[in-house]
């Protein structure tokens, strides 16, 4: 598992990979209507790739609650605190 501060940037470096889209584009306001190629199926790629990044497990919960980068960002900030 990653250290916590770390995780905005994971977060934004693979979003970014994954997307084709400068990282400098990515904020905590960014949604997946902000990204083209952004849907359903991408955003479970995306968890995915996410977890082997982090190394920690990405709930369905957060999967489905976190409705921008910052509340994803958060939300694993969380669940890094707690052990994962």
């Amino acid at each position: 598992m990653v250290p916590k501060e770390d995780i905005p940037a994971i977060v934004r470096a693979v979003i970014g990979e994954m997307f084709s889209v400068d990282t400098a584009r990515i904020d905590r306001a960014t949604t997946a209507t902000d990204i083209d190629g952004w849907d359903s199926l991408a955003h479970t790629v995306l968890m995915v790739r996410l977890e082997r990044r982090l190394g920690m497990p990405i709930s369905e919960r957060i999967a489905a609650k976190a409705s921008s980068v910052g509340e994803l960002i958060d939300l694993l900030s969380m669940e890094s605190a707690t052990g994962g």
